[in-house]
C-alpha cells in the first residue's frame, strides 16, 4: 500500500505541474499516457509471471530457482522494452495522431512525446523489478525506490518546467525529462539491490546464465498476462478516441478525472498485490484453503478503503478537480465523472483482489476472459451507443464505465467461488 501510495503521489505531482500549463498540456499528456499504458501491458504481463513463479518458489523454499527466474524475466523485459521504446520513438507523431490529436497538439507536444517514448523501456524495467521484489515478499524495496523517484520527480519538474536557477524553462518538455530521469535512477537503485543486496533470492554466477527453456515458460505465462492487461489498456486507448469526438474540453476533463481516480485507487492495488503474493505462497506451501481465506479477508479490507474514497469523491469531487483546473467546462466534466466512479468503487474492491489472486494462482487466461467481457462486450459498445448514437454525451461514457465495473465484479466473485484456481500447477 505504501509503495503504490507513492506511485499515486508520482501521478498527482505530475498532474499538478502539467495542469498549470493549460488544457493542451493536460490533453497531450493524457494521450501519451494512453499509449504508454499499452506498453506497460508488456511489463505488467512479465510482472505477473514474476510474482506468480517467484512467490511459488519462495513458498517451496527454493531461493536459487527463484533467483534464476528473476534474471530470465529481467533479460526478457529489457529486450522487449527496448523494442517498444524504439518503435514508439520513431513513429511518435503517427501514434499520437491516430490517438485523436490534431496537428496543433502534435506540434505542441512533439518533443515531450519523443522523450517519453524513448524512456518507456525504463518504466517497463521498473515495473518488472517491482514484480520481482513483490514475488519475493520484499514490497518494501519497491516502496523505497518510489520514494526516491518521487523526490527526484518533484525537484526536476519544478526546476525544468519553470526554469529555476540556471536552468531554462522547458514547459511540458521539462515534465517528460523529469519523469524519464527519475525512472532511470530508480532502475539503477533496484538493480543494485537485486544483484548485490538481496537476501530473499539467491543470485550468483549460475543464476546469471541465460536459460532459453525457462524464458519460453516465462513468455507463455507472461503473454497471457500481457494480453490480459492489453485488453483494458487498449480499451482505454479506444475510449480516448470516443471521448475525443465530444470536444477538447470534455477530453481534458475525462483525462483529469482519470488521473485523480488513479491517485485514489493505486493504494487499493497495493492491498490487492498482497493478496496475490499470499495466494502464491500459500499454494506453494500446499495450503489452498488458507489462500482462499486470505483473499476474502483482503477483499474486505480493500472494500473499506475504497468505500472511504467513494465518500470523498461524492462529496468533495468538485473541490478536488478545482485544484487542477479553473476552466468551467473541464471542471464540470471532471466532477461528474468522479461522482459516477464513486458508485463503482463499491464494486471493484473485490475485483482487484480476486484478479490479482487468480493471476498468482496461474489462472491468467480466466482473468483475460473476464476483462474481455467487461471492456469489449460491455464498456466500449455501450459507451459509443449512449454517448454518440443516443447523444448522451459525457454522461453516456460515465454510465457505461460504471455498469461495466458492476458486471466485472459480479463475474469475478462467481468465478473465484468455483475454486478451479486451486488446482493449477505452474
Amino acid at each position: 500500500m505504501l509503495e503504490l501510495s507513492l506511485e499515486s503521489l508520482f501521478v498527482i505531482v505530475d498532474l499538478l505541474f502539467v495542469s498549470s500549463l493549460g488544457e493542451k498540456a493536460i490533453t497531450i499528456v493524457g494521450i501519451n499516457n494512453s499509449v504508454l499504458i499499452l506498453m506497460q501491458s508488456v511489463a505488467t504481463g512479465l510482472g505477473i509471471a514474476a510474482t506468480a513463479m517467484i512467490s511459488r518458489r519462495i513458498g517451496q523454499q527454493k531461493p536459487k530457482e527463484a533467483g534464476l527466474i528473476a534474471m530470465q524475466i529481467l533479460y526478457t523485459g529489457f529486450v522487449i522494452g527496448l523494442c517498444c521504446s524504439l518503435t514508439a520513438f520513431f513513429f511518435s507523431a503517427e501514434i499520437v495522431r491516430f490517438s485523436g490529436a490534431n496537428n496543433q497538439l502534435i506540434v505542441y507536444g512533439s518533443r515531450y512525446t519523443q522523450v517519453m517514448f524513448a524512456g518507456a523501456f525504463l518504466m517497463i524495467l521498473r515495473i518488472i523489478l517491482n514484480g520481482i521484489f513483490r514475488g519475493s515478499g520484499d514490497a518494501a524495496r519497491a516502496m523505497r525506490a518510489l520514494l526516491i523517484a518521487n523526490a527526484l520527480n518533484l525537484i526536476l519538474c519544478a526546476t525544468l518546467i519553470y526554469g529555476l536557477g540556471p536552468f531554462p524553462a522547458l514547459g511540458i518538455l521539462g515534465a517528460g525529462i523529469a519523469m524519464v530521469s527519475a525512472n532511470f535512477i530508480v532502475v539503477l537503485y533496484q538493480l543494485w539491490h537485486l544483484l548485490f543486496r538481496n537476501r530473499r533470492l539467491s543470485i550468483s554466477r549460475q543464476q546469471l546464465l541465460i536459460v532459453p527453456a525457462l524464458i519460453k515458460r516465462i513468455l507463455t505465462l507472461a503473454s497471457a498476462g500481457t494480453m490480459q492487461y492489453l485488453i483494458p489498456s487498449s480499451s482505454r486507448f479506444l475510449m480516448i478516441m470516443i471521448v475525443a469526438k465530444l470536444g477538447e474540453s470534455t477530453l481534458a476533463g475525462y483525462i483529469l478525472a482519470n488521473r485523480i481516480i488513479m491517485f485514489t485507487v493505486l493504494p487499493a492495488w497495493g492491498i490487492a498485490n498482497a493478496a496475490g503474493v499470499l495466494t502464491g505462497q500459500n499454494l506453494g506451501a500446499s495450503q489452498p484453503e488458507r489462500a482462499e481465506e486470505s483473499v476474502w479477508k483482503t477483499g474486505k479490507a480493500n472494500l473499506c478503503y475504497l468505500g472511504l474514497m467513494a465518500v470523498l469523491l461524492l462529496f468533495y469531487g468538485e473541490s478536488l478537480a478545482a485544484i487542477f483546473t479553473k476552466d468551467p467546462l473541464i471542471l464540470q466534466t471532471t466532477a461528474t465523472y468522479l461522482k459516477y466512479m464513486a458508485i463503482a468503487y463499491f464494486f471493484f474492491g473485490y475485483t482487484m483482489v480476486i484478479s490479482r489472486s487468480l493471476n498468482a494462482s496461474g489462472a491468467v487466461n480466466t482473468v483475460s476472459l473476464l476483462n474481455i467481457l467487461m471492456f469489449y462486450v460491455v464498456q466500449l459498445p455501450l459507451a459509443y451507443i449512449l454517448a454518440i448514437s443516443l447523444n448522451w454525451q459525457s454522461a453516456g461514457i460515465f454510465t457505461a464505465i460504471t455498469l461495466s465495473e458492476i458486471v466485472l465484479a459480479t463475474a469475478c466473485v462467481l468465478v473465484f467461488k468455483k475454486g478451479n484456481w486451486k488446482k493449477i500447477k505452474i
